[in-house]
């Protein structure tokens, strides 16, 4: 297997288990608490106040605030498995999860061949009653996906979803949006970022958007180029803006960023001690460069979260959450759920790390 490859096969193992197996020499952060769910989510909560999820092929809902779970069949498990996915409480206190399916999911030769020889097939369900049964999947593509987790719903009711897709032979980013909560789907533009056709994580991968208060969409990208990219959109998700540099220092891993109760944003991602957190410029110098493009990737054994309180536009210093000195270990592809204002659950897929943290604690 090549390295995409590789990747996402672990990622696909990763999201379907629900027992944490933390590394050993991995340290969590002096003031972290148990985590209070044997799912790592993403989580979201429901109209009648219970915390959900799904995982495999099941739906599990907390009604007592993660203490104790109860289950649900939401897929057939022998069409599906859900590999990555986003949950959104929609307008009308539906649930709607985006998910990548894992049993459809076929791989190629970078570089060789067609992008059709890679697929892992996106879908939607839809909850009416907080989780507990799903209607039948919806198809919204058949492309490759990495981190599915870009999904939001708008003050006007409008859920908009950025997925990934191939094109030869790099990564871009297409966009849906949905204005019956999650029934139907209508494709908008793709957002793409040459890359060196080289480099198999090449292009513009695995975003994250939110809603601004001005109405606007930000998203932001996962690039090989040294620091995360944004693309905004002022239309609803219809069209987007040239990607960008943020400056956020990132090492071509993905990024988890969330709004807080009280509007700010967080940023929970893999960062190099070695570089600026924020205001990077960075030097091909300081990369093993394949062809134009910066490498295929840096360290991930550590994990670090920041605060904005202008939608992004500056961060807070970041504070290591987790870590360890094997660089071989990975921490990454975090998730982050704000339970009640100023408590946090942060997990990964990879590392399998599982902590409870107060901001008050940082």
């Amino acid at each position: 297997m090549n390295k995409l490859t590789t990747s996402l096969f672990t990622l696909a193992l990763l999201v379907g288990s629900i027992a944490s197996a933390m590394d050993p020499s991995i340290t969590l952060h002096k003031n972290a608490e148990p985590f209070p769910s044997p799912y790592p989510g993403p989580f979201v909560r429901a109209a009648d106040g219970a915390i959900v999820t799904v995982n495999g092929t099941e739906s599990h809902w907390s009604v007592d605030e993660g203490k104790t779970w109860e289950s649900a069949p939401a897929l057939d498990k022998e069409k599906f498995q859900i590999l990555d996915f986003s949950i959104v409480r929609a307008k009308d206190d539906s649930l709607v999860v985006a998910f990548d399916n894992g049993k459809e999911l076929k791989s190629g030769k970078w570089n060789e061949g067609s992008v059709k020889d890679w697929e892992i097939p996106v879908y939607s369900i839809r909850s009416e009653d907080n989780g507990r049964t799903w209607s039948e999947p919806v198809a919204l593509q058949r492309d490759w996906v990495g981190a599915l987790r870009a999904m939001t719903t708008l003050e006007s009711g409008r859920i908009v979803l950025a997925a990934m897709a191939i094109e030869p032979w790099h990564h871009n980013i297409p966009v849906y949006y949905s204005d019956d909560q999650g029934r139907s789907w209508t494709k908008t533009q793709t957002i793409d970022m040459k890359g060196s056709k080289i480099n198999d994580h090449d292009g513009a991968m695995e975003p994250k958007i939110l809603q601004k208060k001005d109405g606007s969409i930000y998203m932001l990208i996962r690039t090989t180029r040294g620091v995360f990219y944004r693309s905004i959109s002022k239309d609803e998700g219809v069209t987007w803006s040239e990607p960008e540099p943020t400056g956020i220092e990132n090492n071509n891993s993905f990024g988890e960023l969330a709004k807080l109760s009280d509007g700010r944003w967080v940023l929970v991602w893999n960062r190099d001690e070695k570089f600026p957190a924020f205001g990077y410029e960075p030097d091909p110098k300081d990369w093993v460069v394949e062809d134009m493009s910066y490498s295929w990737i840096r360290r991930r054994n550590e994990l670090s979260i920041a605060f904005s309180s202008d939608e992004g536009e500056t961060w807070t210093d970041p504070v290591v959450i987790a870590r360890t000195p094997n660089e071989k270990i990975w921490i990454a592809y975090s998730i982050f759920f704000e339970q009640e204002p100023g408590v946090f659950w942060i997990a990964t897929q990879q590392g399998e790390v599982r902590e409870l943290i107060r901001e008050k604690n940082l």
